[in-house]
């Protein structure tokens, strides 16, 4: 078989420069590829994007993809047709009526279905990406053809049942990766081998992590076998358990230890919360926060010695309530519960802590980049970044992941 030749990866060095100065071979080719568009009268953007279409239409790994879109954007298109049709029939009766505005309410639901699905699984095409490792340059944990692959239902159901887990738990170890103890999570595993990874679309408008799970799928091994290297609390929870104690105001106090990197607050879409990005009045509250039982084990132990008994108490006294009053929010966990909790050793958490400070320095270096380039592309500045000190040997693929706040 033929390997493919990427046309992206040859003109990666050469999207600024005239035609002219390509080399010889290069130059044909792209005057070949590129016909009837003029190299000379688009931008280096329209060139970088005209070479990933193409490539995108020839690389046989994307075969499958492209079917699927073919036969997904079909689909979308014919149900367009049926509300156009359905929205001039005349209805002379009640019944009749009733009726077309049954089948057109129908049918703008799933169109409405379709289009999420189209925002959450359509991902960038990058044919620089090596098969046979992942962004980091690690051994990809792309899975083999012969994986099964569960649901996000039959998943959670596993992991409630298993382990305890919440769906906020689960966002958190989707949002960490297996690299640092967490899981992957995979997007159309029904229909395409192997499926694309899912990854949190940052810089998003919503605060909901949980409604994107509802499209993934797991591999049934790494489901049965997952042991969380940590386990986590949201904030709501949280600020409640905290909140209960005398002379304590649980918001402040969860924002001091964030202060003295004694807690680290964390949201798989923006990273983090106005806990740690205060000048920011559109990032998620402290209450949509995730936090570390290790953390807060560690808090209490050092800070609420004498508070202990009245924490265990309280928690007790909550834990008989119904939990379905707090929208999946965790109840509350008794300290001698959080001690036997799996936590994080000390060189976990600083691994973890120097992750997020990492990606804290790539999105004020993006802000600073698009505020002085404001006309550049997501992967110009993911590039620009990569070639800074703070880049820390990760590739432009993974800095475009987590860049955006």
């Amino acid at each position: 078989m033929r390997t493919f030749d990427t046309l992206t990866v040859a003109l990666e060095d050469w999207f600024d420069r005239p035609l002219c100065d390509l080399p010889d071979a290069l130059r044909q080719r792209v005057e070949q590829e590129f016909f009837p568009m003029p190299w000379d009268k688009l931008s280096r953007d329209q060139r970088r994007s005209v070479a990933l279409q193409t490539d995108y239409q020839r690389d046989p790994t994307t075969e499958q993809d492209r079917r699927f879109w073919r036969n997904f954007f079909e689909r979308l298109d014919g149900l367009k047709k049926q509300v156009s049709e359905w929205a001039v029939v005349v209805t002379p009766s009640a019944a009749e009526l009733a009726l077309k505005e049954s089948r057109l309410k129908e049918l703008k639901e799933e169109i409405d279905r379709m289009d999420a699905h189209q925002r959450l699984a359509r991902v960038d095409y990058f044919p620089e990406r090596k098969p046979n490792q992942n962004v980091d340059g690690a051994p990809s944990i792309m899975p083999t053809v012969s994986a099964r692959f569960i649901a996000y239902p039959n998943a959670m159901h596993q992991l409630t049942r298993r382990l305890g887990a919440t769906p906020e738990e689960l966002a958190a170890w989707i949002w960490l990766g297996p690299e640092d103890g967490g899981l992957a999570a995979y997007l159309n595993a029904n229909e395409l081998v192997p499926p694309p990874r899912f990854f949190y679309a940052t810089g998003s408008d919503t605060h909901d992590y949980i409604a994107p799970l509802m499209a993934c799928w797991f591999r049934e091994e790494d489901i049965n076998q997952f042991d969380p290297a940590d386990r986590y609390i949201v904030g709501a929870a949280l600020i409640e358990r905290w909140n209960k104690l005398p002379g304590l105001h649980a918001v402040a106090f969860i924002q001091a230890k964030i202060a003295e990197s004694r807690l680290l607050d964390i949201h798989p879409i923006y990273g983090g919360t106005r806990g740690t990005f205060s000048e920011h009045p559109d990032w998620p509250l402290l209450e949509r926060g995730l936090f570390p039982l290790a953390h807060v084990q560690q808090i209490e132990a050092e800070d609420f010695s004498e508070l202990t008994p009245a924490l265990n108490t309280t928690a007790t006294d909550q834990m008989a309530k119904e939990s379905d009053d707090n929208m999946h929010v965790r109840p509350p966990i008794p300290t001698s519960e959080l001690i036997k909790s799996p936590g994080s050793t000390v060189r976990r958490d600083a691994r973890k802590l120097a992750t997020l400070s990492m990606r804290k320095e790539w999105q004020e270096a993006y802000r600073a980049a698009a505020k002085e380039r404001p006309d550049m592309s997501d992967v110009w500045y993911s590039k620009h970044i990569a070639k800074l000190a703070i880049a820390k040997g990760r590739d432009a693929e993974t800095i475009r992941k987590f860049m955006k706040p």
